[in-house]
């Protein structure tokens, strides 16, 4: 798993992941957007914000690992959830990778220049009216990374291997307008990964699998 591309110096999953990533269509998460409309929470006559959020793959240290966030308790919107860094796109942000980007130092104080962009997953409908692009990044260095206290109550890590794991994940019923829907969602070191975060991760999965697999 440690055998590196000769052309990029970054880990053969990695280069392999934005192969993978390449592949994938960058349009609307179709399961999601249906289930929505189904559940009366999207209608095709409303207008969608645009956000981006950044999923940053950190290996500094050994395992590769994602670096989330838990949010504040008494937020607004998603208080006390586990989200990525990220946020509603500003008209001066050079696209999604952009806003991801500006998003994670404002949130994290994750240095734009530490991260490696690697590729984008398919846009992810909300339920509060967004449609979300997950930007995938790699941190090949250590970081020192600081929540921004308005907004993230803890930064904390997933190894790959745990997320990869799918003993780990679950099944939850939520019912959703005038429907009852299944998702999948994680418990790990006191935090619990659901919603739309679980969504993506359900995305990058396959993805992340392909790539370790075929370079071990």
């Amino acid at each position: 798993m440690n055998a590196m591309d000769a052309g990029t110096g970054r880990p053969a999953w990695v280069e392999r992941l934005v192969r993978e990533l390449d592949k994938t269509d960058e349009g609307v998460h179709r399961p999601t957007l249906d289930m929505l409309r189904a559940s009366g929470r999207w209608t095709d006559a409303s207008q969608p914000a645009e956000a981006a959020v950044l999923v940053p793959i950190l290996e500094s240290s050994g395992e590769p690992e994602l670096i989330l966030t838990r949010r504040r308790d008494d937020l607004v919107r998603h208080a006390g959830q586990v989200a990525f860094p990220g946020g509603a796109a500003d008209p001066g942000d050079p696209g999604p990778e952009g806003t991801a980007l500006r998003e994670a130092e404002e949130e994290i104080a994750l240095p734009a220049q530490s991260v490696g962009v690697l590729g984008r997953l398919p846009r992810y409908p909300t339920v509060s009216g967004y449609i979300v692009t997950p930007v995938v990044g790699y941190i090949a260095e250590s970081v020192d990374l600081h929540p921004e206290p308005s907004e993230v109550a803890e930064i904390f890590t997933l190894p790959l291997s745990v997320l990869l794991d799918s003993s780990r994940w679950a099944w939850r019923a939520l019912d959703m307008g005038n429907r009852r829907v299944h998702l999948r969602e994680m418990d790990w070191d006191g935090q619990r990964i659901w919603g739309v975060t679980a969504g993506m991760l359900q995305m990058l999965i396959p993805l992340l699998r392909e790539a370790r697999e075929s370079t071990s």
